[in-house]
Parts: C-alpha cells; sequence; structure tokens
C-alpha cells in the first residue's frame, strides 16, 4: 500500500506501471531519488494536484524522476526511454496497447537536458495513459 501511495504522486501512469511488479519493489528507488535530489512527496503532489504547474517544476523534482526511471531501466543516462522495460510492467494486454500508444506519441520528446527529458516524458504519459488505473 505504501508503494501504490508514494508511486500515485509521480503520475498515474507511473504508479500503473509500477506497482504491477512485485519482484521489483520501487519504493526504495523513490526514497533514494527523492533524497538524492532534495525533493519531498509534497513536492510531487503539488504537480499531481496541480498546485504547482508541470512547466514550474524545479530541477530537483525532473532529477527525481530522470533518477527513478534510470535506476527502474526504464532510460537510460542520457534520456532515452527503454519502451522494452516499461512495457514490462504492464500487467495486460488492453493496458499494453494504451501505454504502447502512449510511449508512441510521447518517446521521442527532448527535453533541455536528461532530466527534462524524463519530466516531460513523465508529463506526457500521464496526459496520454494517466487514466490506465484511474488512482
Amino acid at each position: 500500500m505504501k508503494t501504490t501511495f508514494a508511486l500515485a504522486l509521480l503520475f498515474s501512469c507511473l504508479t500503473g506501471l509500477l506497482m504491477v511488479s512485485a519482484a521489483k519493489n520501487p519504493f526504495p528507488i523513490l526514497e533514494a531519488c527523492m533524497s538524492e535530489n532534495g525533493v519531498t512527496l509534497q513536492d510531487f503532489e503539488d504537480i499531481k494536484s496541480g498546485k504547482m504547474q508541470p512547466e514550474n517544476a524545479k530541477d530537483n523534482i525532473k532529477c527525481a524522476t530522470q533518477c527513478m526511471f534510470v535506476k527502474l531501466g526504464f532510460m537510460n543516462d542520457k534520456g532515452q526511454l527503454n519502451n522494452e522495460k516499461i512495457l514490462e510492467f504492464v500487467p495486460n494486454a488492453p493496458l499494453k496497447a494504451k501505454m504502447q500508444d502512449a510511449l508512441a506519441a510521447c518517446g521521442n520528446t527532448v527535453g533541455a537536458n536528461p532530466c527534462d527529458t524524463a519530466f516531460q516524458i513523465l508529463v506526457c504519459l500521464d496526459k496520454q495513459a494517466g487514466d490506465m488505473l484511474n488512482l
């Protein structure tokens, strides 16, 4: 439950991807990336709730996102997505098809640096497939 709550703060889309794998508990990764970048749960809550607009996100939030993506194998350190690895976390065919569509729409997003790229991709994925689990 703790894992689901924490990941929901990183947008519904990422939550859906990460919570389906019991073998790889992402909560320690989330904690480590937040700690390394000086990010709090409230920072992600503010983005999720709309209190902070994504375009106003600070670099530390963007780098915490990139840290998560890299440590989970979803992205390399240069900002290139590993779509196959992301799709491994999707539990069934209908959700997998929706995520493939979202990745096709968002996968070529490029930001100012790898941190910005990861964050921009996350925002795009949330817009494209954020309702996957309605969390």
